[in-house]
C-alpha cells in the first residue's frame, strides 16, 4: 500500500511539473520571438520597451489564462505594448493614426494620465463629426485561442437621460487581411470576457458609427477589457476607433498597456519510452 501511495504522489507531482514547464516554455518562446529586456511594472527597467516597442510582462489588467494550450505541439506566447519607449506625441513603430473624417489632432501618445506611466495613447473627442483611428502594428505572431487585454479610460459625449444611448463613442475593430479592411470585434467572432461595450450610438446626429454598440459616457477612470478570439492570422491588426457626431464634445479616450496571449505551433517532441529494466539472470542449478 505504501508503494502505491508513493507512486500516485510522484505521478501527481510529475503532472504539475509538466504543466508548469509548458507554461514557462511558452513564455520563453515569446521572449525569443520578440526580444525583450524589460518587464512592465518590475524592477528599475519598469515601463521600458525594446526597439520593436514590445515588452513581455504582466500589468494591472492581466489575469491568468483559464486553460493551457492544448497538446504537445502548441505553446503559449504573449507580447505587450505600453507606449513607453517613444517620446510623445510619437507612436510606436508600425502603429498608424488616421483621421477618416474630422480635423486634427490624430491619435498620439501622451505623458498625461497614463495608467502605467509615463505614456498612454490618446485621442480627443471634438464637437464636430470625426472618425479617428488607431491601428496596431501588424502582429508578428499568429495562433489560436487568442486573448486580447487592454486598459482604457474614456469620457465621451453620451445621453444624460438614457444610460443606454451614446453620442460619441469608441469601438474595437480587427483586420484579417493586414489592415486593408476592418470589422467590429464582435462581427469577427470575438467576445468580451470583461469590460465590453456599454452603450449604443444614437442614429440621429451623424455619427460614423451610428447604431453600433460602443464605449461611451464616462468610464470613471481606467477599466480593463478582455476579449477572446478564435484565432489571430499572420499580420492581423487591431483598431481603436473613436467617432464623434455633430454636437457636443467630451474629454477623449486613453488606451494604455495592450497585451495579447495565444497558442502558437511549436515543434512536436516525440515521447521517449522508458527503458525496461533487464531482469537479472537466475542462478542455475548447483
Amino acid at each position: 500500500m505504501k508503494t502505491m501511495k508513493r507512486s500516485f504522489t510522484l505521478k501527481r507531482l510529475q503532472n504539475v511539473l509538466c504543466v508548469t514547464l509548458s507554461i514557462a516554455a511558452g513564455m520563453i518562446a515569446s521572449g525569443l520571438i520578440i526580444s525583450s529586456h524589460a518587464t512592465a511594472g518590475d524592477g528599475p527597467a519598469s515601463g521600458e520597451d525594446n526597439a520593436s516597442g514590445w515588452v513581455n510582462g504582466a500589468f494591472p489588467c492581466f489575469t491568468p489564462r483559464p486553460t493551457p494550450c492544448p497538446g504537445r505541439c502548441s505553446g503559449l506566447a504573449g507580447i505587450t505594448q505600453n507606449f513607453d519607449n517613444v517620446v510623445p506625441p510619437v507612436l510606436p513603430p508600425d502603429w498608424l493614426a488616421t483621421n477618416a473624417l474630422g480635423p486634427p489632432p490624430l491619435w498620439v501618445t501622451t505623458n498625461s494620465g497614463a495608467e502605467t506611466p509615463p505614456n498612454a495613447a490618446f485621442v480627443d473627442d471634438p464637437g464636430v463629426v470625426s472618425d479617428k483611428r488607431l491601428d496596431s502594428l501588424h502582429f508578428p505572431i499568429s495562433g489560436i485561442g487568442v486573448q486580447l487585454l487592454f486598459e482604457h479610460n474614456f469620457n465621451l459625449e453620451a445621453s444624460d437621460v438614457d444610460p443606454n444611448v451614446g453620442f460619441d463613442g469608441g469601438v474595437l475593430e480587427m483586420s484579417f487581411d493586414g489592415g486593408n479592411t476592418f470589422q467590429d470585434i464582435l462581427a469577427v467572432g470575438g467576445s468580451f470576457n470583461l469590460g465590453g461595450y456599454n452603450r449604443t450610438i444614437s442614429t440621429d446626429r451623424g455619427s460614423p458609427i451610428a447604431g453600433r454598440q460602443a464605449w461611451s459616457g464616462n468610464s470613471g477612470g481606467f477599466i480593463c477589457t478582455i476579449v477572446t478570439l478564435p484565432f489571430l492570422p499572420p499580420g492581423g491588426r487591431f483598431r481603436w476607433r473613436m467617432a464623434s457626431d455633430n454636437s457636443g464634445s467630451g474629454e477623449g479616450w486613453r488606451v494604455d498597456t495592450v497585451a495579447i496571449t495565444l497558442c502558437e505551433p511549436v515543434p512536436c517532441q516525440s515521447s521517449t519510452p522508458r527503458p525496461r529494466p533487464t531482469p537479472a539472470p537466475r542462478p542455475g542449478p548447483p
